[in-house]
């Protein structure tokens, strides 16, 4: 039987869900914003992000981060590129193993055109030990917990955090 969330499909899976996620997203930025968009895809995301989206004189560098609803994942790996580039942000989402229903949404961002500031955070490790049983610091990544990323319930508050103007003055909030 085919298990989308055994390991040897990992590229799959994170393909198939980011289509997703670019496809509700474009329903909430065209039906319920009114925003022309444009999407741009990394052919791969050395830069730390997945996809670029520009709507009018705002540009958002996404590097989007997937869990299986129910997941105990607790941190994130980014990469320090994307604080490098204006608009960049994650965005990392649940999606129901079921069904691929997205939601919850957690969001680590600041306001459109601003660089992304990622809070205190060590440095992530190589998963494999090299010749002499150790794990290697990778520098231009960090661990980022979770409870320093902001829940959004819907598509249309990761859409207003993205490109809106979010309710209670959400920006202020997260500085």
């Amino acid at each position: 039987m085919f298990d989308l969330w055994a390991a040897e499909h990992s590229v799959l899976r994170e393909k198939v869900l980011e289509h997703i996620f670019v496809a509700e997203l474009s329903k909430v930025l065209l039906l319920d914003m009114k925003l022309p968009f444009e999407i741009l895809r990394a052919e791969f995301d050395s830069n730390g992000y997945d996809i670029v989206i520009e709507v009018g004189e705002v540009t958002r560098r996404i590097q989007l981060k997937a869990m299986r609803l129910g997941g105990k994942r607790a941190n994130v790996n980014i990469n320090l590129a994307l604080t490098e580039k204006v608009g960049g942000c994650i965005i990392w989402f649940n999606a129901d193993a079921a069904n691929l229903e997205l939601g919850p949404f957690y969001w680590l961002g600041g306001p459109p055109q601003a660089k992304l500031k990622l809070p205190d955070s060590k440095p992530a490790r190589h998963s494999k030990a090299n010749a002499a049983g150790v794990k290697l610091k990778r520098e231009r990544l960090r661990i980022v917990n979770k409870g320093k990323f902001w829940k959004l319930d819907s598509m249309k508050e990761v859409g207003e955090a993205l490109f809106g103007t979010s309710p209670n003055n959400f920006w202020e909030l997260k500085a």
